[in-house]
């Protein structure tokens, strides 16, 4: 069964580099379906605290922005999928909603999501369809950091603690980059011998093992900069929560990677 890929678009800028990464992913894991959907946020929805009417001359100018918004995205879109191959269909969706709902209506449907990296500054449709995303959809998520998108997938690094995210996250990550040539396991230790995923030697895996000293500083950093050292272009981890009822309160490595990565991270919860 061929499988499906959401991209969920926002910002224009942004845009190139995760069309591209979708393409990535789907030429890699087989995927036969790109589906780039944007979501045109209500008005109500994008007037501050302060602003108490939501008169009809406000309401008029922001179905103007995110028309504007929607489509310049939509000209990077068409411009993409002419470059598309043959055998994988890209399909555009431009619908008035909710950024949350949409997304983990759709994606639940989907076999990987693909989101763009928030930027630190903007908590907007980014970060509640990355939420979405993660918590509600149960489904990998690979995110894409702003630039210009670069190869990925030949050589991925294995964020690794023994709990269920991070072996769900492996196994997605198999059916994502089967063909990588080179696979690490960054695995941290507060002075304990760390040892190789069974799970890698069960499905014929091979993988080198590096130990990471927990302390001392951000774990995140840490992990980023031993992906680099050893020339990984994906990162793949599991994605936590600190508390269930808040999505807000994400995990430290989480949330490091969330505002930090420079290269792909294909997250699951």
């Amino acid at each position: 069964m061929a499988g499906v890929i959401l991209a969920v678009l926002d910002h224009p800028a942004a845009t190139q580099a995760l069309l591209d990464a979708a393409r990535q992913l789907a030429e890699q894991s087989g995927a036969a379906r790109i589906n780039a959907l944007v979501v045109r946020a209500p008005p109500e929805t994008l007037i501050s605290p302060s602003e108490e009417v939501l008169t009809e001359q406000r309401e008029e100018y922001l179905h103007t922005i995110e028309a504007s918004r929607a489509g310049k995205v939509r000209e990077v879109f068409d411009a993409w999928a002419a470059t598309v191959p043959t055998g994988i269909k890209a399909d555009w969706i431009d619908i008035d909603g909710i950024a949350e709902l949409l997304v983990e209506e759709r994606g639940r449907r989907a076999d990987y999501i693909v989101v763009e990296q928030p930027s630190r500054s903007d908590y907007g449709t980014s970060w509640h369809a990355l939420r979405a995303a993660l918590f509600a959809t149960n489904r990998p998520v690979l995110l894409v950091p702003a630039g210009q998108a670069r190869s990925f997938g030949q050589s991925m690094a294995i964020a690794w603690r023994d709990d269920e995210r991070a072996t769900r996250a492996v196994l997605s990550a198999l059916r994502a980059f089967p063909k990588a040539a080179n696979r690490f396991v960054l695995a941290g230790t507060r002075g304990a011998d760390v040892v190789l995923p069974p799970i890698l030697a069960e499905h014929g895996v091979t993988a080198e093992l590096h130990a990471l000293p927990i302390g001392g500083g951000p774990f995140g950093e840490a992990l980023l900069r031993k992906a680099h050292q050893l020339g990984a272009d994906v990162l793949v981890m599991g994605a936590y929560e600190h508390h269930p009822l808040r999505e807000l309160l994400l995990g430290g490595v989480t949330r490091h990677m969330l505002s930090h990565a420079d290269l792909p991270v294909l997250l699951q919860h």
